[in-house]
């Protein structure tokens, strides 16, 4: 697959120094135009065998170009932090905002490698991380990222050269880890192994918009020039083109609108009498505390979801769980409209910086659906981001279960007729005014959007790990006590 790479690739001195300064002037003017433009990140890779070339590219780059709009991340070692949450956490954090350029050494697919290479984890597990790599890359792309990645290859004997330097001088100690020293050492004992892995590694992971770019590394002048002329003319593509078209993978006709709407099936007459009500929460409070706090729960985390219809109770359904909570362990995090910095990051980024880790709850009061209702009916995205956003939820929550986080979505229905008389309530209370605005009665007038909505949200995204409850709302008492039963018998159940 990299028979070019085995080919001599030099460049001068004299021709280098002829060139860079027209490059940098070029990189300069460019990257100026992707901050004015803000309409994408740019996201590099630099990966392969050549572990020193990898900094020494991305030093170059950063002095080539304005140091105040790219950033370069060396993530070698997990903080506990990181290591306390799913392991795409960390990356999700890094991520550049629209306009700028992220240059990623030792990034998501070193660990993965690395470990399988060595025997750490099994095969299995190592595919499962590809395919989770995939998707993430997937997601990034469908978002507009622009993504180059280069693959830095060095012949064998190059690689014993790195080695024995990398043994003998001192700054290997801060400038590459132990585990890079390990694999630039097994990689030369164990040469062709580790190039039919790479192979196989490229072949899954190449894209036509995340494809892989092998570059011969041994001689650095030839390196950095590749790279600096190959970033330069993709960032010139993408900003003389309008968005990219992007496919959909289904008609949006077609999703739902089929047959009866889940919401009918509920019985919204349920009621719970106040006394019966008082107990029954005294009870569940306490068995929630208990199992937050028990030893068991310390490598677990939960994570609820509250979305519903307008005045459904969902402040109140949160207030009696949180009451039960130790608030050393527990946060709240209630969803509005995004904010400047948010719209510059992927759909998915404000919601994964408040992932929580082991031993703790972070309720959402409203989340990630929003994209699939309130974006969707507002027509406030595109059809194609809507519609795509189904599957790249169910991805989102399968990599929060996948690591042992306990995932609870909760919907709260009530009909028309009780929505109308909690608006009126709230108009007549003072401390309950702000509840009520004017976008909330505009939005009773799409009722039937939003319920046609809500029904193809549960249908496409109740998994068996991540499950949607749908709970009869008409009645607060008899909300409050399903939401806090449901979510302790589902730990229960986990733990």
């Amino acid at each position: 697959m990299f028979e070019s790479q085995r080919l001599d690739h030099k460049i001068s001195k004299s021709d280098f120094k002829a060139e860079e300064p027209r490059l940098r002037g070029e990189l300069i003017d460019t990257q100026f135009d992707l901050l004015e433009s803000g309409d994408f990140p740019v996201i590099v890779l630099l990966s392969g065998t050549d572990v020193l070339g990898r900094s020494g590219a991305a030093s170059q780059l950063m002095n080539w170009m304005d140091a105040r709009h790219i950033q370069s991340y060396a993530l070698i070692r997990p903080s506990e932090e990181e290591l306390d949450r799913p392991r795409m956490w960390r990356f999700w954090r890094a991520l550049p905002r629209k306009g700028r350029i992220g240059i990623f050494l030792n990034a998501w697919y070193e660990q993965p490698f690395s470990n399988y290479f060595l025997g750490r984890i099994p095969h299995a597990q190592y595919k499962a991380q590809i395919d989770e790599i995939c998707n993430f890359e997937q997601m990034l792309v469908n978002d507009g990222a622009l993504f180059l990645k280069f693959l830095l290859l060095l012949p064998i004997e190059e690689e014993l050269r790195v080695l024995k330097k990398l043994k003998k001088e001192r700054f290997a100690a801060w400038k590459v880890s132990k585990e890079e020293i390990e694999i630039v050492k097994q990689s030369a004992e164990r040469h062709d192994e580790v190039v039919e892995l790479v192979e196989e590694l490229v072949t899954e992971t190449s894209t036509a918009r995340a494809p892989w770019i092998p570059i011969a590394s041994a001689n650095p002048r030839y390196r950095d020039l590749t790279i600096g002329r190959s970033l330069l003319e993709a960032i010139r593509h993408r900003l003389s083109k309008d968005t990219p078209t992007k496919s959909v993978g289904m008609p949006s006709e077609l999703i739902g609108g089929m047959g009866p709407n889940i919401l009918d099936t509920l019985d919204l007459g349920k009621t719970l009498k106040r006394e019966d009500y008082a107990s029954r929460l005294k009870k569940e409070q306490r068995r929630l505390t208990s199992q937050t706090l028990g030893k068991k729960f310390e490598d677990r985390a939960l994570v609820a979801v509250f979305e519903g219809n307008d005045a459904s109770g969902k402040g109140g359904s949160i207030r009696r769980v949180v009451q039960a909570l130790d608030p050393r362990i527990s946060r709240v995090i209630p969803v509005a409209a995004p904010s400047d910095e948010e719209k510059a990051q992927p759909y998915l980024w404000r919601f994964w910086r408040y992932i929580p880790g082991k031993g703790h709850v972070t309720i959402f009061d409203r989340c990630w659906y929003g994209r699939v209702l309130v974006e969707r009916v507002e027509n406030l995205c595109s059809e194609e981001e809507w519609v795509r956003a189904y599957e790249e939820i169910r991805t989102f929550e399968a990599e929060l279960s996948n690591y042992g986080i306990i995932v609870m979505k909760f919907w709260l229905s009530i009909d028309k007729d009780e929505q109308l008389q909690r608006f009126k309530e709230r108009e007549k209370v003072g401390y309950k005014r702000y509840k009520i605005t004017e976008e909330d009665w505009r939005n009773r007038d799409k009722w039937d959007a939003y319920k046609e909505a809500v029904h193809v949200m549960v249908d496409r995204t109740s998994t068996i790990k991540a499950p949607w409850t749908l709970v009869e709302a008409n009645d607060k008492y008899f909300a409050r006590i399903k939401v806090i039963e449901t979510i302790n018998d589902r730990l229960e159940a986990e733990l």
